[in-house]
């Protein structure tokens, strides 16, 4: 059985939008954490010349840190023969990747420490990418976590919040191979996009549950873009 939610503000339920709420919490560290990827994208108008061009300036700069380079191509859905040049800039060890095309740039991580961490790699590639980029302001900018939690014993309680699982750790649905839910609403700062539970589309998916959050703003002035307000 699958389960499939979506939710979104309406202009019908209230005149002023309510914002997202998040309780305080202590800061915790784990001996290993549930980080599938977190990502930072920086999207601008596109810059035609790096549509059949590598961006060779932002390869010097990143080349100490991002070493190992690789190109892509991705394929449109609205049209397979539409493709666009992606580049690839690895770490060392490849758990730390930027990835740059005409109209985007991000940084990529499936893995970190402490968030500082993830903060000071985001905010080396800002500085260095700015003066390429040269544009006063960008069309979106978006932080984005995915988590998964392993579902020990057939167990949810204890890692994830009681008012997202309540149905199934009461048992509502019975037996569910996929249940998932998505929000959507404001923030102070932008918008969030919020979506979680067991995909169980993939046989290695199905005890793992997903926590994806992602936090985002358009059209934000080049100037005002930092890690530290992210």
């Amino acid at each position: 059985m699958g389960v499939i939610q979506i939710a979104s503000g309406s202009k019908n339920l209230a005149d002023t939008p309510s914002l997202l709420t998040l309780p305080d919490v202590e800061r915790a560290q784990f001996e290993k954490t549930f980080i599938k990827t977190a990502v930072c994208e920086v999207r601008f108008p596109a810059l035609l010349e790096f549509e059949t061009k590598p961006p060779v300036q932002l390869q010097k700069e990143l080349r100490k840190d991002f070493p190992h380079y690789e190109r892509q191509q991705s394929v449109s859905l609205n049209d397979p023969a539409d493709r666009e040049a992606k580049h690839l800039f690895k770490s060392k060890k490849g758990d730390w990747i930027v990835s740059f095309r005409s109209s985007a740039i991000a940084i990529e991580t499936s893995r970190y420490t402490h968030f500082e961490d993830f903060h000071q790699q985001v905010q080396a590639v800002l500085e260095k990418s700015k003066p390429l980029l040269d544009t006063d302001f960008f069309t979106r900018v978006g932080l984005r976590y995915i988590n998964e939690v392993r579902i020990e014993d057939t167990k949810l309680d204890g890692w994830i919040r009681e008012e997202l699982i309540a149905p199934l750790v009461k048992g509502v649905y019975g037996t569910v191979d996929r249940f998932a839910q998505e929000v959507r609403g404001v923030t102070k700062n932008g918008k969030y996009s919020f979506r979680h539970g067991i995909v169980g589309l993939e046989a290695d998916k199905s005890d793992l549950y997903t926590i994806d959050f992602d936090f985002y703003n358009e059209n934000v002035e080049a100037n005002s873009v930092n890690a530290s307000n992210l």
